[in-house]
């Protein structure tokens, strides 16, 4: 059986306001993770040719987060021009009453409350965890573009650099490299380098060719020479930025096996986002009820407040559950408790009476 026409008209007029917050919302946080970004460009923290990547990770990372409240706003703004050219008044004389409303709603709640679940369980962690590897290799990435001739550098694990050219393909020429060890120094001169990640190992390398290595102690006649065609100078460990160390990046399983309050305050909070969905939504309908000459625009301001409210306590919830404050038990049910308790006060103080009396 499909969709009534009335519940395939709310739909369409609650998913094109959805939409159309959403984007606002999404370009907001790009704006702000654009502005970050080229920051740690202009700086030389990463080169420039990743700043694009990362947005699109980050973007996919947090869609999870930003889903309900674009979701709660735009429902509340379609109801509110319902409400604004008097559409609720003639389908409460017509005896359509909330539930018939709330299907309209729900229609679309329900699925992206899956959507959410998906993004916040899965997807999101997974893009954070790309992001920090992504993230990771521009920032050595970064290091080694910003070798210039004539200048000491340097490279990471007491590694000094010298390069007399750089070609126009990027090649290295005329290099000098030194190391201070505990117990000497090593030296190495070569006619030619490059930078290679994994070439000889795991982790980052200078790639040195056709050229010398000395190994010895200042004041010591006793030094160690090796003529070399190509050998390979380790510039830092493998993952210098541990991809998916953040809790907000592991996997579920991963958060069960640790099973410490960070982890738990974690997994509820992810949890937390679908249910705030179907929670926004039953609120929704009370919330937009205005008078129509009150304005479209009458309760985005109070929605705004409210769900601010709710996105605040709810994450404090989590904080008090990762440091111990709460126990896991009680974890953030009781945030999602008042709200549902809000909304339901809301439907009979606003609606219940006065749907009821126009029914008769």
């Amino acid at each position: 059986m499909g969709l009534s026409r009335l519940t395939r008209y709310l739909l369409r007029e609650v998913l094109l306001a959805w939409l159309a917050v959403t984007v606002v919302l999404v370009v907001v946080l790009l704006t702000n993770r654009l502005v970050q970004f080229m920051a740690d460009a202009a700086s030389g923290d990463i080169p420039a040719n990743v700043i694009f990547t990362l947005l699109g990770l980050k973007a996919a990372a947090n869609l999870g987060v930003v889903l309900p409240g674009s979701f709660f706003l735009g429902v509340v703004l379609a109801l509110g021009r319902l409400y604004r050219d008097a559409e609720m008044t003639a389908m409460a004389g017509c005896g359509i009453g909330p539930g018939r409303i709330f299907r309209g709603i729900f229609a679309l709640a329900v699925p992206l409350s899956l959507l959410v679940a998906l993004l916040t369980m899965s997807l999101g962690p997974a893009a954070e965890r790309e992001a920090d590897r992504v993230l990771a290799n521009a920032q050595q990435q970064a290091r080694f573009a910003g070798v210039q001739p004539g200048r000491f550098i340097e490279l990471g694990d007491g590694t000094t650099v010298y390069v007399a050219r750089v070609s126009d393909d990027g090649e290295l020429q005329g290099i000098f490299a030194e190391r201070t060890l505990p117990d000497g120094r090593q030296i190495w001169v070569a006619e030619r380098g490059r930078r290679a990640m994994d070439a000889m190992g795991s982790g980052e390398f200078l790639v040195l060719e056709d050229g010398w290595r000395y190994e010895g102690e200042p004041g010591q006649a006793a030094w160690r020479l090796m003529r070399y065609a190509e050998h390979g100078v380790r510039i830092a460990e493998p993952a210098p930025v541990e991809p998916g160390a953040g809790l907000d990046a592991q996997s579920p399983g991963q958060l069960l096996a640790d099973g410490g309050d960070g982890a738990i305050a974690e997994l509820q909070l992810r949890l937390s986002l679908p249910l705030m969905v179907l929670v926004l939504a039953l609120g929704s309908l009370p919330l937009a009820s205005t008078d129509p000459r009150s304005g479209r625009y009458g309760r985005v301001v109070v929605a705004v407040l409210l769900f601010m409210i709710y996105f605040n306590l709810l994450y404090t919830a989590a904080d008090w559950v990762g440091s111990g404050v709460l126990p896991a038990w009680v974890g953030v049910g009781w945030v999602h408790a008042l709200a549902l308790l809000a909304a339901l006060t809301g439907l009979w103080a606003r609606l219940g009476v006065r749907w009821r009396r126009r029914a008769v």
